[in-house]
């Protein structure tokens, strides 16, 4: 299957969807919450530079409370900036299937032509990634690409190319939401002797990968493209081991 020309083509989102608030999910495995501490310091982050706030502190018992007793589960964090008082945190817990979690189907993909990227904050106000998504409809994972070619990001999912066992991701350079699951990638690419880059990538490259890889907080890595590349199934394999063990251990 070849990367086809994007079919749509979007402005970039408005800068006012920030004002809504922020949100993060962690996946919940045996009463833990995976990751807690990288999520937080993200929501964090995006508490300081877009509204100029401070979390309050216990929000990491706060999770792991809102945890304990779920075997596998969604947990949504959001965050409503409420100035100068400090912001409105809401916990959400939903029980998943551990057939979402490193699903064995590939996912179809579409690319969509967008004049800039969603940026480093995972906002409430999805309606800019929801229109992209009723574009590209059902089961099918929108890519977004930019006006120049180059590759951002799903509308839910940070991107990786597998071409010849080499592993390409774009980089964190503020047009994309770089993921808790990325850096994880990353460090085990590194753990497992997996050549890794993190550098623009375009559509020909895309074209060209053995395997494009999502990775997400819930989903971890998903296949949305397999071709030959023995070297490349293999590094996926590992990767995809390295995930899940440290995930649902």
């Amino acid at each position: 299957m070849h990367a086809p020309a994007p079919r749509y083509e979007l402005s970039a989102p408005c800068a006012a969807q920030a004002a809504r608030g922020v949100y993060d999910t962690l996946l919940v495995v045996d009463g833990r919450p995976v990751s807690a501490l990288r999520h937080l310091e993200r929501l964090r982050v995006s508490a300081r530079a877009l509204y100029g706030l401070t979390l309050e502190p216990g929000l990491e018992e706060r999770l792991e409370v809102a945890a304990a007793g779920c075997a596998l589960g969604r947990l949504r964090i959001e965050l409503v900036p409420h100035t100068p008082a400090p912001p409105a945190i809401a916990i959400v817990l939903g029980a998943i299937q551990r057939a979402i979690v490193l699903p064995g189907e590939e996912v179809d993909l579409a690319t969509v032509r967008v004049a800039g990227g969603a940026g480093a904050h995972k906002l409430l106000d999805r309606s800019w990634f929801e229109q992209i998504e009723a574009l590209a409809g059902v089961g099918v994972r929108p890519m977004l690409v930019t006006s120049a070619g180059t590759l951002l990001e799903t509308t839910r999912a940070n991107v990786f190319l597998l071409r010849d066992g080499v592993l390409a991701t774009p980089p964190a350079d503020g047009s994309i939401l770089a993921g808790t699951v990325r850096t994880s990638v990353l460090e085990h690419a590194a753990r497992l002797d997996i050549e890794a880059h993190e550098l623009p990538l375009t559509l020909a490259q895309l074209d060209e990968a053995d395997i494009v890889l999502l990775s997400g907080s819930v989903r971890l890595l998903e296949r949305a493209r397999v071709r030959s590349g023995r070297r490349s199934a293999d590094a996926f394999e590992r990767l995809a081991g390295a995930l899940a063990a440290d995930a649902l251990r």
